[in-house]
């Protein structure tokens, strides 16, 4: 689920663009003057795009955790898809050692010698691989709640930029 996939694909561009409108309205009746208003405007998108992308977005349903063991060939596939958000390696405790890394023995170590590859970069035993990752099966609930926050900002800048003309009326 990459940042640009999710922003391009599906319906939350729908949201994107009644959001980016009805900004440019509410702004247009505050600033009167053009320019002031699209920079506002423009401003006010991208940044609150930003933020529900960085802020929001992995926080929609509570992430997975994944674990497997920094002994043998590979680690464990996630499906095509998945969003990862976090990884790296911990030891026995829970401790982060490594961030946004993964330690995988190389093929053909066994045993004691397995060992010795996590021992190289200071890690005792029971160390072990974690990933937080979102998966992809989310991606239409994701879709729908992001829509949704930005369906119903629209709706409450029109509902403010209508005040404000009744107002100056």
């Amino acid at each position: 689920m990459g940042v640009m996939v999710f922003d391009l694909q599906g319906i939350v561009a729908i949201g994107y663009t009644l959001f980016a409108v009805a900004l440019g309205i509410f702004a247009g009746t505050v600033w009167r003057k053009m320019l002031p208003a699209m920079g506002v405007t423009l401003v006010g998108f991208v940044g609150v795009r930003a933020a529900a992308a960085i802020l929001a977005r992995p926080h929609y349903q509570p992430a997975r955790t994944l674990t497997f063991p920094i002994e043998g060939t590979e680690g464990p596939r996630l499906s095509r898809g998945d969003w990862i958000l976090a990884s790296g390696v911990r030891d026995a405790d829970g401790k982060m050692v490594l961030a946004d890394s993964q330690i995988v023995c190389p093929p053909g170590t066994k045993g004691p010698d397995c060992r010795a590859c996590g021992a190289e970069l200071g890690l005792g035993p029971g160390a072990y691989n974690w990933q937080l990752y979102q998966p992809a099966d989310r991606f239409w609930p994701f879709q729908s709640i992001e829509t949704g926050i930005f369906v119903a900002l629209a709706v409450v800048l029109l509902y403010l930029a209508i005040r404000m003309i009744r107002r100056i009326a």
